[in-house]
């Protein structure tokens, strides 16, 4: 072979190799797998990229748009919450989390005392290895039995697992006499030998000579049909009702598998059993592995077979015993297998090391998100298989093997998908979410203004999608809410709700992002103490992240020299989750100090350091410059520039300390890690014909919570709904004298205003847009959106005074909306 040609080969790979992974859209119907990736040594694999992994359906290779990495960290669990909790940005990638186990006894399926031994290594593991966040299940299926979600309460279950007994009946009786389970699969499956072998042996119970047995042709019969055969008879009979039995106990895994659809990460379901037949239950064991599939649950079957002879048998089982145990044994594999799992054989004689195995596995995984084939869609509900490839030697990859989409309806909504969210144990890790907080003083004595600055990875807004009038479950924002909680007592100190935006622009290359950056801002007023937060964060399609976060809000309306936090940024007004510093811009940022008097801030200084991170001496250091002190409410407050140059200081991390000297004392020091990056701020991206800046898009609004409130409400008429359907459509004249009808209709009826206003905003005609907010603020001054659209409408028309006072005017009515103090604080900053 040629050099050249060498040469050509080695760069058509390159070029295969860089073919971009297509983007996170919103607005498509995305499935996600788990799946585990480990080395030849069994080790996870931490570092793999979204296109080195294939997703294949029917033989069709699928897209892979979304991809993340859910790490287990390495650290105890009171470290990694140090400093993904109470760090100064708190995130759920990494975040502190414990093993959710499943305990499933299928009682119908175990010989009674046969659970015993498992039953004892089950309470022994619940009372000496869970963890903290670890969080237990117990469920006898069908009942009557413990059913218990997931609890950290380890006495519960281990007392409770003592109601988990074995019910299965070793023989069965029919109408002539008892036959085993096996044999009669094996008299329904044809096995004539079987056949006639219980045919003796009940000729011989019946106490029949061996001529009468002979000449007794009632049992065998001249036909070879069922229904002319009573021993065939018997056994299709008792063939039909453990497929019943057996079919409860899979409905009833089914359901508490989908109960925990809304419960994130990765489940470990503990199934306990001498297995079952499973003949003609193979839909039944699709409908488990569908579930499983939906709530990230790998099945672990324990088989409780015992190999030794059954004494309590009419007759030796020879063979047939292990015959039974391989046929009941087989479902359990591949419910192993369909799920990810795996079979632990002969686990009555090795529970503790089952267990074992099983709690030391790595919760190490990644989320691969795809688009299923068009057959998908139209089929909801078949279990659809697929094959998950790793491009990369030596790797083993560990997955179901199928899923099955849901019905739209039975899909959580916003509201019960954020209530779930609040209530789960731990933060959910389905979006990329971080956070920090500011705090600052407040406008009114005993308060201080803690100002929220959150990031998070959302899907791109799509522009080929249809109308939001046809397709109301598109949205182009995603939710966000947050609740503040006292330390102290738990009680709600601050909460909110809101939306944002969907980015347009894909995160930068060189990450494993497939989507975008949302931001968001809010700000509510707290008293001095400490506090325990949770923000949550869910995009159109359902996929949901939350963190949690711990902090402190300082007092700073004392009466001494006191500073609020610094704000680490080049950009006046921007409040950064991670600040960035260049160094060919050098380190820029501000700090507001707080005295009772004029006189106490006119001799401070404020000196700052850079420090690396883990080092005590400063690198860099100079003195901020003050600005002119100005009176406040209830005091004087005086701004501190920082700027520092950076001409000799390596990339890297690094931690920014502000200290406030009055004379020779240091009366406040605060700090704020900073990363230093090489070079200088990229400039602004100002869009480009492939990828237009974004513009005023009617299906934003018409999704929106005040438009959904209006579209539910019974006092809205047939012109009101047409107006939300027009204007979903962008047909602005036709929205205009529908919103028009619907208020001559119902003159205070603010939604309606609002709205309208917006089909003057998309009409081009600004004047009349402002003019219908203002109504609708007006007629329900508690309608924050009204508000928000007054002042951004005054701000594109360069009126921020006019823009301030729309919103001083809203906080009358709404005086602690985090919405209106937010953006009153941003314009007011400019």
């Amino acid at each position: 072979m040629t050099a050249g040609l060498v040469l050509a080969l080695a760069a058509a790979v390159a070029v295969q190799d860089q073919t971009p992974v297509p983007a996170f859209k919103a607005g498509v119907e995305l499935v996600r797998l788990d799946v585990r990736v480990t080395d030849a040594l069994g080790r996870p694999v931490r570092d793999l990229r979204s296109d080195e992994i294939e997703i294949v359906e029917d033989g069709d290779r699928r897209p892979v748009v979304f991809f993340q990495h859910i790490g287990e960290p390495a650290e105890s669990y009171a470290e990694v919450a140090r400093h993904t909790i109470a760090g100064e940005v708190s995130t759920n990638q990494g975040a502190a989390r414990g093993h959710l186990y499943v305990l499933v006894f299928d009682q119908l399926h175990i010989a009674p005392g046969r659970e015993q031994r498992v039953r004892q290594a089950a309470r022994r593991f619940v009372q000496t290895r869970l963890r903290p966040g670890d969080r237990v299940a117990l469920y006898a299926l069908p009942g009557p039995g413990p059913q218990i979600p997931f609890t950290a309460d380890a006495r519960r279950i281990a007392a409770e697992l003592s109601n988990a007994r074995g019910m299965a009946e070793p023989q069965a009786f029919g109408a002539l006499g008892s036959m085993t389970l096996q044999e009669a699969y094996q008299i329904a499956r044809g096995n004539d030998q079987v056949f006639q072998r219980v045919a003796e042996r009940i000729q011989v119970q019946s106490g029949a000579s061996d001529a009468g047995r002979r000449l007794d042709t009632s049992l065998v019969g001249a036909s070879d049909t069922p229904l002319t055969n009573p021993i065939k008879e018997d056994a299709e009979r008792i063939v039909n009702i453990t497929d019943g039995q057996t079919r409860r106990v899979l409905a009833a895994l089914t359901d508490v598998l989908r109960a925990m659809r809304g419960i994130e990460g990765r489940k470990s379901v503990l199934f306990i059993s001498e297995g079952f037949y499973a003949d003609h239950l193979s839909r039944e064991i699709e409908q488990v592995a569908a579930a499983a599939a939906e709530s990230y649950s790998v099945v672990q079957t324990f088989d409780l077979n015992r190999r030794e002879p059954d004494i309590t048998l009419d007759a030796p089982a020879g063979a047939d015993q292990a015959n039974a145990i391989h046929d009941t044994l087989s479902p359990l594999g591949t419910l192993a297998a369909e799920t990810g799992g795996m079979l632990v054989v002969d686990a009555g004689l090795r529970a503790e090391e089952a267990f074992t195995t099983i709690a030391d596995q790595s919760q190490d995984y990644y989320l691969v998100g795809f688009t299923p084939r068009s057959e998908a869609l139209k089929d909801r509900g078949a279990y659809r298989r697929v094959n998950v490839r790793v491009r990369r030697g030596g790797t083993q990859v560990s997955t179901r093997t199928g899923f099955a989409l849901n019905d739209g309806s039975a899909r959580l909504d916003r509201r019960q998908t954020i209530d779930r969210a609040l209530a789960s144990p731990f933060p959910l890790q389905g979006l990329p979410v971080q956070y920090t907080t500011y705090v600052l003083r407040g406008s009114a004595s005993g308060l201080q203004r803690v100002i929220l600055s959150l990031a998070a990875e959302l899907p791109l807004v799509s522009r080929e999608r249809p109308a939001a009038a046809d397709h109301p479950n598109v949205s182009d924002v995603a939710d966000i809410a947050f609740v503040v909680r006292a330390a102290a007592d738990g009680h709600v100190a601050a909460s909110g709700r809101d939306t944002i935006a969907l980015p347009e622009r894909r995160m930068p290359a060189g990450t494993n992002g497939t989507g975008g950056t949302g931001t968001f801002r809010a700000q509510f007023e707290l008293p001095p103490g400490d506090y325990l937060m949770r923000a949550i964060v869910r995009e159109p399609g359902g996929l949901v992240g939350s963190a949690d976060r711990r902090f402190a809000v300082r007092a700073l309306n004392g009466p001494a020299l006191e500073s609020g936090d610094l704000v680490l940024s080049a950009t006046r007004g921007e409040l950064p989750v991670r600040p960035a510093a260049y160094i060919g811009d050098g380190l820029s940022g501000v700090l507001e100090l707080y005295a009772r008097t004029a006189d106490q801030l006119r001799d401070a200084r404020v000196l700052v350091d850079l420090i690396p991170v883990g080092e005590d001496a400063a690198i860099v250091s100079g003195s901020a410059d003050l600005q002119p002190i100005r009176a406040i409410a209830g005091g004087a407050a005086r701004e501190a520039r920082v700027a520092l140059p950076l001409p000799s200081v390596a990339p890297g991390t690094y931690v920014a300390r502000a200290r406030v000297l009055s004379g020779p004392d240091t009366v406040s020091q605060v700090v704020r890690e900073i990363e230093i990056r090489q070079g200088q701020r990229p400039l602004p991206i100002a869009g480009d014909e492939a990828d237009p800046p974004a513009a005023f898009d009617p299906r934003a609004v018409v999704t929106g919570v005040v438009a959904r409130e209006y579209a539910a409400a019974s006092t809205t008429g047939a012109d009101g709904r047409r107006g939300l359907e027009r204007l979903g459509a962008g047909d602005f004249p036709a929205a205009i004298a529908a919103f028009q009808a619907a208020l001559n209709a119902d003159v205070n009826n603010g939604a309606a205003a609002f709205l309208l206003g917006w089909a003057f905003h998309g009409a081009g005609d600004d004047r009349q847009a402002i003019s219908a907010w203002r109504r609708a603020a007006f007629v329900d001054p508690t309608l924050v959106s009204a508000h928000l659209a007054l002042a951004d409408a005054y701000v594109r028309l360069a009126q921020p005074a006019l823009a301030v006072q729309a919103l001083r005017a809203g906080l009358v009515a709404l005086p602690h909306s985090v919405e209106l103090l937010d953006r009153l604080s941003r314009i007011e900053q400019r």
